[in-house]
């Protein structure tokens, strides 16, 4: 058995997934991994290239784009490694992230998953987007991350150095246990992209473990690669999946008026997606609305079949209200007791 089993879902992106190989051979000691790419249907050149220059790679090809969580899965069925480590292609890394993930893994048998710091590769200075420094969620299932909230990023000035309970590790780049993972079947392909590892990190809370951000170990991040930003589909399925986690996962919903605060949350978004004109977002939230509308009948299948637990680290506010409206723009004046 190896340690690790890097597994990377891959869709078009010849130079990112080429750069992302040899940063990962590079900046590795162990022996004993194994990196598997999933090809989702490119059309570039992107896997002949990486068959040509990296002999050890194993390539799982797909007949369709599975997105990132059918992606992930598919590699995960030919992983042999104790830890599965999923990264994008768009990343590269610092010396020994992945030996550092391990040993606090190693260390620490109730913890499930792990996350390195995540860096914006354009300016090293910011946290990254995606990942920062861990996420988490309020309870209308809204996410932010150390170091991002909404469009507010952070420098990094050391402030989330120690290693911390998150709530959820990104899938830019975590690593997690791979018994966990296959107890919990894999990602729920029903996100496609975009907060499938959020519905992970929950359902693995559920079973009584525990998520880390490890953030001396690090990794830059380029971001919105593969679906590119502020287009009616990333922001179509930002929402939608908000949506589906909301239902999936909430605990409680106090008796519909979570369900009603939740939408009105939506239409502010859309009055003010009017006024600022932005077209892409009013019809992403629309899309998303009539999708939750017609597949309401999916979702209560899924959320009956789902362990339902209350868990002690969601953000019990609005995160959005903090953010507009009491101009909350940090982590730090961010209280999650």
């Amino acid at each position: 058995m190896n340690t690790v089993s890097i597994i990377i879902p891959h869709y078009n992106g010849e130079d990112l997934l080429y750069n992302c190989i040899d940063s990962i051979y590079k900046n590795i000691s162990i022996k004993d991994f194994e990196l598997i790419v999933v090809d989702n249907a490119s059309t570039d050149d992107s896997i002949n290239r990486i068959k040509s220059n990296f002999q050890n790679v194993e390539i799982i090809s797909s007949n369709s784009n599975l997105g990132y969580s059918g992606g992930c899965n598919l590699g995960a069925t030919h992983a042999s490694g104790k830890y599965l480590l999923f990264l994008n292609n768009d990343t590269e890394h610092s010396s020994e992230w992945i030996e550092k993930l391990v040993h606090f893994l190693d260390s620490n048998s109730k913890i499930a998953a792990v996350q390195p710091k995540i860096l914006n590769i354009h300016n090293k200075k910011l946290f990254d987007y995606a990942g920062g420094a861990g996420g988490f969620i309020d309870k209308f299932c809204f996410p932010f991350v150390q170091g991002r909230i909404f469009h507010t990023l952070e420098e990094d000035h050391s402030q989330y150095n120690n290693p911390s309970r998150i709530f959820w590790a990104s899938g830019a780049a975590f690593m997690i246990r791979s018994n966990i993972f296959k107890t919990l079947e894999g990602f729920d392909k029903v996100y496609f992209a975009y907060m499938e590892e959020i519905d992970l990190c929950w359902r693995a809370q559920a079973m009584g473990y525990k998520i880390y951000s490890v953030p001396d170990s690090f990794v830059y991040h380029y971001g919105k690669q593969t679906i590119k930003e502020n287009t009616i589909k990333s922001h179509y399925l930002n929402h939608r999946n908000s949506w589906i986690l909301f239902f999936k996962n909430s605990f409680t919903f106090n008796y519909g008026i979570l369900i009603i605060q939740r939408l009105v949350l939506d239409w502010m978004a859309l009055a003010y997606s009017v006024m600022t004109l932005d077209i892409r977002r009013f019809f992403a939230i629309l899309f998303a609305q009539i999708w939750i509308l017609f597949f309401a009948g999916k979702i209560i299948k899924i959320r009956r079949n789902n362990q339902i637990t209350q868990l002690d680290n969601i953000y019990d506010k609005s995160i959005a209200i903090d953010y507009f409206f009491k101009r909350k723009k940090y982590f730090s004046q961010i209280s999650l007791k």
